[in-house]
């Protein structure tokens, strides 16, 4: 390695390990009100409840870490104009508090931003240069609705939705890029997400595989070798955690705690509604899927509830806490349950279904007319459009804590940074038809979406619930790596069901990188390159997981992202001078250092090069003007404006 790029590693290492260290905490902190923290009385099942208490000061230390390494928008002064009803609650409560806020992102920082949101993907040089171009007042408006609905964007939201309801297989990938291609309404997905029954695998609908990682496989059953012998799936144990995923997912609520015990002495420390909360009242909404049956293989035999083969019926006793043979359910992944019968009631409102109605559609029918089922969805689209829900964690609802009209006792404290924004987002998409893509479009056209991550003045802790300016965030996995082969022009080299993919968002599930297993995104769906495993730890290093558990969600630069990107094979092949890399092209194409940086800051980072950059870019290609643009393309996707969405 080369002097002058070992000293630049360095310099790499040293700056991202000031970001990581800018990101920590401060040594004290004081528990916010409400949250009436006793160590001795806290489980590790209610970690993930509490994990997200401290993801807006996450953001708030990774922005002021970045913010200066960005080139931003610059101060100014200039009013910002309320486009819709985001901005109006958005910006009404900055200025009727008296808090100062970010300018408008440029057209160059947006553009990057938008396409990053819509579809994980870099918009092109070419791209560039035409927005950067375009004098139309309405052209940050017409590129949003030009993205929505993309093959692009499907392939980016149903990843998201991948990761949330923990789908591994092919099919149920294709089914989410169909709903959100055209913006099928949610609660027309819940219903069918809910309610799949079937004697015939190939004919069921592709919701099903929903319920293929929530299994809770029988330890006393390891071999399976009657065909009639079903003890090798938990059904109780499975059916609870059916019932706490549809809870985490479309109604904001962790249900797993009050699935073991009653909430009071346990979870009502941090959450009000959660400690009111009994066992009985987690039984009884398991029970809309008390007569569900996983009835094993398609052949007809019971060795495997898994795969995308499972049979399901409602031909079960009902949610009977004893034993309803020929299932074993004595609970064995979770405490002990009573022994009795219970009937589904709805937690949030007591309803119960119709004389008749099947539990489950009754579930599907009741679920969606609650405001939480809204709350809940605009909820998570807010979170990864906005770095930051407007709960946190996206399943940490406090019920009891939602309403200014009706505020908690002291010291509990309203739970929303906005509640008014979240009950208005929450209204529009029920009275729009349960439309994913208005609520996408509603967040990116608003102003309050398209302010700059820079900040002219002292930026204050307390301007982060008020969402004063851009947050950054840490790229996804699948982001992550996409963009490096998009950046350098030298995409993967994928399979899925034999037709060629470019990008890892494309596959059905991490595992399709990963290898074996997986089912329908399984390694023979990626192909067999032996660049997988590097691939799938370079993914790793973003949070990414092979979904048995709910997503990581964490914002926080690591060095050992740090170290993918300066020595991953990922990064160092495509950014060779030989072969079809995009620096290979460029110095074949006989173009000029000035085109060629161009090309390269446009590519990378979807901006021009400053003149200053420019003059340091030159000097570099005048020294080798094989390894310079190397060292160029190396350079830029180390740096910070690369490694964040901003």
């Amino acid at each position: 390695m080369k002097p002058a790029k070992l000293v630049l590693m360095i310099m790499m290492v040293l700056c991202l390990s000031f970001i990581v260290t800018a990101q920590l905490p401060p040594k004290e902190q004081q528990p916010q009100a409400g949250q009436q923290l006793d160590p001795d009385r806290f489980e590790a099942a209610h970690g993930r409840l509490l994990s997200g208490q401290d993801k807006a000061a996450e953001a708030s230390r990774l922005t002021q870490a970045v913010a200066s390494a960005l080139p931003g928008a610059g101060p100014s002064y200039a009013p910002v104009p309320r486009k819709n009803f985001v901005d109006e609650l958005i910006f009404g409560r900055m200025e009727r508090d008296h808090i100062p806020h970010a300018p408008l992102a440029g057209d160059e920082e947006f553009l990057r931003r938008a396409y990053l949101d819509a579809t994980g993907l870099l918009p092109t040089p070419d791209q560039v240069r035409s927005f950067l171009a375009d004098k139309d007042a309405n052209k940050r408006d017409k590129l949003i609705d030009s993205l929505i609905g993309t093959e692009a964007f499907t392939d980016q939201w149903a990843y998201h939705y991948g990761e949330l309801l923990r789908t591994r297989e092919a099919s149920f990938h294709f089914w989410t890029k169909q709903w959100l291609k055209v913006d099928r309404p949610y609660n027309e997905v819940f219903y069918d997400i809910v309610t799949p029954v079937t004697k015939n695998a190939k004919g069921l609908p592709t919701a099903q595989t929903f319920y293929d990682p929530i299994g809770y496989v029988s330890t006393r059953c390891g071999l399976w070798t009657d065909a009639d012998d079903y003890k090798g799936l938990n059904r109780l144990d499975w059916v609870d955690e059916i019932t706490s995923d549809v809870g985490r997912v479309f109604l904001g609520l962790s249900m797993d705690c009050f699935s073991c015990h009653n909430g009071a002495g346990h979870a009502d420390s941090f959450n009000m509604f959660l400690g009111s909360m009994k066992r009985t009242d987690f039984w009884q909404q398991a029970a809309f899927f008390g007569k569900m049956r996983n009835i094993g293989y398609s052949d007809g035999s019971a060795r495997s509830f898994y795969g995308g083969n499972s049979l399901f019926d409602d031909l079960a006793p009902g949610y009977n806490t004893g034993n309803d043979g020929p299932f074993y359910t004595p609970a064995e992944g979770r405490f002990p349950r009573d022994g009795k019968t219970y009937e589904p009631v709805f937690l949030l409102t007591g309803e119960k279904p119709k004389p008749g109605e099947d539990p489950r559609k009754a579930l599907g029918r009741i679920a969606p007319t609650h405001i939480q089922f809204a709350r809940a969805a605009v909820n998570i689209v807010w979170a990864k459009l906005m770095v930051v829900g407007l709960v946190e964690p996206y399943d940490g609802f406090d019920l009891k804590r939602l309403d200014p009209q009706n505020p908690p006792p002291a010291p509990w404290t309203i739970q929303p940074a906005n509640p008014e924004l979240l009950t208005a987002l929450a209204e529009d998409f029920r009275s729009h038809n349960f439309s994913i893509h208005r609520v996408i479009k509603t967040i990116m056209k608003s102003n309050a979406y398209q302010l700059s991550t820079s900040f002219e003045g002292q930026w204050k802790d307390a301007y982060i619930p008020y969402y004063a300016r851009r947050f950054a965030r840490v790229l996804t996995g699948p982001e992550a790596v996409d963009i490096v082969t998009q950046a350098t022009d030298l995409p993967f080299d994928l399979r899925l069901y034999g037709e060629r993919r470019s990008y890892v968002k494309e596959l059905s599930s991490p595992l399709s990188m990963k290898g074996g297993g997986g089912g329908g995104g399984g390694a023979l769906n990626a192909g067999n390159s032996p660049e997988n495993p590097a691939v799938f730890a370079f993914m790793q290093a973003y949070y990414q997981a092979e979904r048995a558990m709910p997503p990581v969600d964490k914002n926080i630069a690591s060095p050992v992202q740090a170290m993918m990107f300066m020595t991953s094979p990922v990064v160092t092949k495509r950014i060779s001078a030989e072969g079809k890399t995009r620096v290979a092209k460029l110095l074949q194409s006989g173009k000029s250092d000035d085109e060629m940086i161009e090309e390269l800051f446009l590519a990378s980072l979807s901006r021009r090069p400053t003149t200053e950059e420019v003059e340091v870019a030159k000097r570099v290609i005048a020294k080798d003007r094989k390894t310079g643009p190397e060292n160029i393309q190396w350079a830029l996707l180390n740096s910070a404006e690369f490694l964040v969405n901003h």
